[in-house]
């Protein structure tokens, strides 16, 4: 479980999956701005519950210890306390959700897709919401405005970032609390142990940073 646990089981969670955009300001007060094309990948900055009971949590520990900040690992927020986060919001069942396609291979840096496999419902139906996640191959994305049946056999839909790589056409890899993140530990804290009885309970130094393992 490892970085899952910590996630599982977290006090506060920051996410950040802004984009890169640089600003400027003219002598006469008029701003401008520039968005820079990068991966944009996700990061999260998760903050441990204290006072956990060491004798528990040992194992934890020590495959966050294997890990450490060196190798990459996959977390979800599927959980019933997480799962919330990423949860479909679209009109669709969860089946047909889940049988959605990529129905085209995008342009390289593109943040429209094609989606295909559309159920038989109303052409007003919402197949996927604004702020809905979707996974293509190994990456994240999240939907930016809604997306209704109409009455094509293929909607396009636009992405929060530009795809990243070739993902191949076909069912999306997962879709709502089915998506996952692989990612690194950026910032990894050590612990501190206070001992009690027959057990001590573990303190963090600080939060853990997860940050997206984008390929170059």
């Amino acid at each position: 479980m490892s970085f899952q646990s910590i996630v599982d089981i977290q006090q506060s969670m920051t996410v950040n999956n802004r984009r890169t955009v640089g600003q400027q300001v003219s002598r006469g007060g008029q701003i401008r701005t520039a968005q820079y094309l990068t991966a944009v990948p996700w990061v999260f900055t998760i903050v441990p519950h204290n006072y956990l009971y060491y004798p528990q949590v040992r194992d934890v520990i020590q495959t966050i210890d294997n890990l450490d900040r060196q190798t990459a690992a996959n977390i979800t927020f599927s959980s019933s306390n997480l799962s919330w986060f990423t949860a479909y919001r679209g009109g669709l069942s969860g089946a047909q959700a889940a049988a959605l396609t990529l129905a085209s291979v995008p342009a390289a840096n593109a943040t429209t897709i094609s989606i295909g496999n559309l159920p038989a419902v109303g052409s007003s139906v919402v197949v996927l919401a604004a702020g809905d996640f979707i996974q293509l191959g190994s990456y994240v994305y999240k939907i930016t405005a809604d997306v209704l049946r109409g009455g094509a056999s293929t909607v396009n839909a636009t992405i929060h970032r530009p795809v990243i790589g070739t993902p191949s056409t076909g069912t999306l890899t997962a879709v709502g609390s089915a998506v996952s993140f692989p990612v690194y530990a950026e910032q990894c804290p050590t612990y501190t142990l206070t001992p009690m009885t027959n057990g001590a309970f573990v303190n963090w130094d600080g939060p853990f940073v997860f940050r997206e393992n984008v390929a170059p």
